[in-house]
């Protein structure tokens, strides 16, 4: 995708998908979800997998595109303060990331020219260790989680004040994700150029190709 690159001050990247891809940290989400269903609604664990399982295909129907846990707990009236504190005591995403080095390169690389910042609407814990497993840490002028503005993607005003507390209009950011309707989408409509990424792979050319010095 070309890239305005003279109008970018600051690039925002998504976490989950972006930053990193593990099957096994997704299942770990999808177990702490059902977890947190039974626990909530006093149901069978079976019985919640099933159901959430069955409301993500009929969201994923209606919007056409693959729905987080995150969202589909909010479907349930599952209250996001319950479903982080569960996801925390459930599993620790350390135990299933190593060091990416090339990533961190990049970031390196990146930040010499931009201001850098992950937003996602996961927890400031669960952030803190994913960052702290891929060896990023320090490496981010901000950090925007749910706990951040109790604000969840894909509102727009989640975008809009990150880009706030970089100093920047949005027009000026590069946001980097991996969903459309819950990451891109709402970036583009405010204004922020945008690049889809399948997981760090498709990060580490940035410096060297998209964001190439003119």
């Amino acid at each position: 995708m070309k890239l305005n690159r003279q109008m970018i001050k600051a690039v925002i990247f998504d976490m989950d998908g972006t930053l990193y891809a593990s099957d096994e940290i997704r299942k770990q989400f999808a177990a702490a979800a059902y977890h947190t269903l039974a626990k909530v609604k006093r149901i069978p664990l079976a019985r919640a997998q099933e159901s959430i399982e069955k409301r993500r295909g009929e969201l994923k129907t209606m919007s056409g595109f693959s729905i987080p846990y995150t969202l589909t707990l909010r479907s349930f009236d599952i209250p996001i303060t319950i479903w982080h504190k569960e996801n925390i005591d459930f599993f620790d995403p350390r135990d299933y990331l190593h060091a990416d080095k090339k990533l961190r390169q990049t970031l390196v690389e990146l930040k010499k020219d931009f201001y850098l910042a992950v937003m996602t609407n996961n927890n400031k814990v669960q952030t803190d260790r994913v960052l702290e497993g891929l060896e990023l840490v320090g490496l981010f002028d901000r950090i925007y989680t749910y706990n951040s503005f109790q604000i969840l993607k894909p509102d727009p005003a989640f975008f809009r004040k990150s880009a706030q507390g970089l100093g920047v209009e949005p027009a000026a950011c590069l946001f980097v994700g991996d969903r459309y309707d819950v990451d891109l989408q709402p970036a583009k409509e405010l204004g922020m150029q945008i690049l889809e990424v399948k997981g760090p792979e498709d990060i580490y050319g940035l410096v060297s190709s998209t964001l190439k010095k003119e």
